[in-house]
């Protein structure tokens, strides 16, 4: 049997994806563990399960002094790592991606991280990325979905708090009665050559069970052009360990990160 040479070893691994579905994890926990795929070479698709409902907010998101907006049912919320929080408050944590605030809990949540540019995404530019995955994410809905498409009206929704009240290009919407209808998010952070991808899905449009979630992970790699490489289900790698503690204690879990 021919020996594979490194360049074709290092090619096959640029066209295949890492799995990553561990258990559910604290808001900060799984905040960290994006940030950390981010840094890791290779491809990664994951899942992302929660312990309890929290929100996330876009890394340079203000902190929402108020969540009265009749169209949304946005909790009152507390930076996650607080040592007493208010009662009936839900933990927020920062990403490292940009975009709006995202309750978290009953939707699909996923991220993706890899080499930018690539044959994945070309094109280093916020847009072009953005623009790609929204025509992949949208076709998890099975025809039923579309990238919003259209111009960038960003200065308009700065007091917008809630992610799924904003109107971006890169949503993916599905029609309603009275029109567009987001029915997911994306959110993006770049680093020394990679991209992070954060989206996340109204399972009520999507009409997926969470017993379905790694199916649609393994259609989403499809879409990529990846196959499945290997896969961490449940436990994480040990080598993970240590550089995940130290994003929660000196990012993700702290308090004044978190609040900005």
């Amino acid at each position: 049997m021919q020996e594979s040479t490194p360049l074709q070893t290092a090619r096959r691994s640029e066209s295949s994806f890492h799995l990553v579905v561990p258990g559910p994890l604290s808001a900060a926990e799984n905040m960290a563990l994006d940030d950390l795929l981010l840094d890791q070479p290779g491809w990664f698709l994951r899942l992302t399960r929660w312990r309890q409902s929290v929100v996330t907010l876009g890394r340079f998101q203000p902190w929402p002094e108020s969540s009265s907006d009749e169209r949304s049912a946005f909790p009152p919320i507390h930076p996650a790592g607080e040592v007493e929080p208010p009662p009936d408050t839900l933990a927020a944590v920062r990403r490292a991606t940009g975009g709006g605030a995202i309750l978290h809990g009953q939707d699909l949540t996923i991220a993706i991280a890899g080499d930018c540019p690539s044959p994945v995404f070309p094109h280093r530019r916020p847009t072009a990325v953005a623009h790609r995955i929204s025509l992949l994410l949208a076709r998890l809905f099975e025809g039923h979905a579309s990238s919003r498409g259209g111009e960038v009206h960003e200065a308009s929704m700065q007091h917008i708090t809630d992610c799924f009240l904003r109107s971006s290009p890169s949503d993916v919407v599905v029609e309603g009665t009275e029109g567009s209808i987001k029915a997911g998010g994306i959110a993006l952070a770049f680093r020394q050559g990679r991209v992070l991808i954060e989206a996340s899905l109204r399972r009520d449009l999507l009409d997926a069970q969470p017993e379905n979630d790694l199916q649609q992970l393994h259609r989403l790699g499809l879409f990529l052009g990846l196959k499945v490489g290997s896969s961490s289900v449940g436990d994480l790698p040990l080598q993970w360990q240590g550089p995940l503690a130290r994003r929660v204690e000196q990012r993700f879990g702290n308090p004044h990160w978190n609040h900005g």
